[in-house]
């Protein structure tokens, strides 16, 4: 049995009264002091390696500890993961703190207005009602081909100009009528957080998200002309420091430590 996986991060589904931050680092506890049964994680870990289940790591956090944290030949705690279209979210978020900083105005606002710099084809009614909320539901109309593959991401990555072509697809739907996961679409929210911020994704988010959480080994690829983050993926963090955004999210937010982001306008977002 082999499950394609690289590692798991999982918060407990119990309460999450949490009395701390973990800017510094995880606190860890036992197991069985948070209402856990070390046997059944011992159980989850030896599954992994009589099954050799293709697992990098394991991580489980119940009400803010640390109480399972392990790893499997050749990763270690100081191996960065890809954490692949978990990026969307961290993306996202990047938009949501835009906004609360007044960078971007709201999520309202039309998506070639922010790249006014730019002329796109195949324009109609339909491009110019997408707006940024548009992106962030996976709603934008635009064509895109992911079965059985994410054709339109590789073609988007084949190009010489991935915002470019992103930006002229034809349109499929009227933008907010149907669901499609593009991730090309998402990498459009990685140079609006460009645009609008002066910072690369990256800088911004380690000035504004990384930093202020104590997360400083990150390693996030950009396109070839080295403008833009992959907005959609290959982000690559280390477990524990991966878990960090997450546990600010599920409280709604962080808190205001210096320089932390406290994100009211995150409530509502989307994450992939």
């Amino acid at each position: 049995m082999f499950i394609r996986t690289a590692f798991a991060i999982i918060f407990s589904a119990a309460s999450f009264a949490q009395s701390y931050w973990p800017t510094r680092g995880w606190r860890t506890s036992t197991p069985e002091e948070q209402g856990l049964d070390s046997n059944k994680l011992a159980e989850a870990i030896e599954f992994v390696l009589s099954e050799k289940v293709q697992a990098h790591s394991l991580l489980v956090i119940r009400n803010g500890f640390i109480v399972a944290d392990a790893y499997f030949y050749p990763y270690m705690p100081n191996t960065r993961h890809d954490v692949a279209s978990v990026t969307k979210s961290i993306t996202s978020t990047l938009v949501g703190l835009a906004i609360e900083k007044g960078l971007i105005k709201d999520v309202s606002q039309p998506v070639l207005g922010l790249f006014a710099d730019r002329k796109a084809s195949n324009l109609d009614d339909r491009k110019k009602a997408m707006t940024l909320e548009h992106l962030l539901m996976m709603e934008s109309g635009l064509q895109c081909i992911n079965s059985p593959t994410e054709v339109t991401l590789f073609q988007m990555l084949g190009s010489p100009d991935w915002i470019q072509y992103m930006l002229d697809l034809p349109m499929t739907d009227a933008a907010g009528t149907r669901f499609a996961y593009n991730s090309g679409a998402v990498h459009l929210l990685s140079a609006i957080v460009h645009k609008t911020s002066g910072m690369k994704a990256l800088e911004f988010a380690r000035r504004h998200l990384f930093e202020p959480l104590g997360i400083s080994d990150v390693l996030w690829p950009a396109d070839p002309r080295g403008e833009d983050n992959h907005g959609w993926g290959d982000l690559q963090l280390r477990p524990p420091q991966r878990a960090k955004p997450f546990s600010g999210l599920r409280r709604q937010g962080w808190a205001r430590s210096p320089s932390a982001a406290n994100s009211n306008s995150l409530a509502h977002f989307p994450f992939c």
